[in-house]
């Protein structure tokens, strides 16, 4: 390893400590060698393509899991600061089926309507309405 000198710096021309490591491998740097990646954060151009409706993706889940889908009843609204809320109605038969054993439906149909709700950075809440 040369040392510093008036002709070479101290530190690599390299981003984060430059190549060489203990073993000489790769890294080296303090957080590794992240290339042209420039750190953790990527850039966010926004979302592409058309916007994703909610409502809809919930209402054709619902209306498949039902045994009666003429009774299902969607109701969408807009909370605020880039909220959602989507609250399900479906005949008492049905909700059972929608809950699943251990709640497994409902919270995979909640999973599902989050992951598409990340490209738009919002956050969606999926419940149920009370038909008591």
């Amino acid at each position: 390893m040369q040392r510093p000198g008036p002709d070479r710096p101290f530190r690599s021309d390299r981003p984060f400590g430059g190549g060489g490591g203990r073993y000489g491998g790769g890294g080296g740097g303090r957080f590794g060698d992240r290339g042209d990646r420039g750190g953790f954060r990527r850039a966010y151009g926004g979302p592409q393509g058309p916007a994703i409706d909610y409502r809809a993706l919930v209402e054709f889940v619902a209306r498949t899991i039902a045994e009666k889908p003429g009774e299902v009843e969607i109701n969408a609204f807009e909370r605020g600061h880039g909220t959602v809320a989507i609250k399900i109605k479906m005949a008492d038969e049905d909700m059972g089926r929608l809950i699943g054993k251990a709640g497994r439906n409902i919270e995979a149909l909640r999973t599902l309507v989050r992951v598409a709700s990340l490209r738009e950075r919002k956050r969606v809440f999926v419940d149920m309405a009370n038909t008591r």
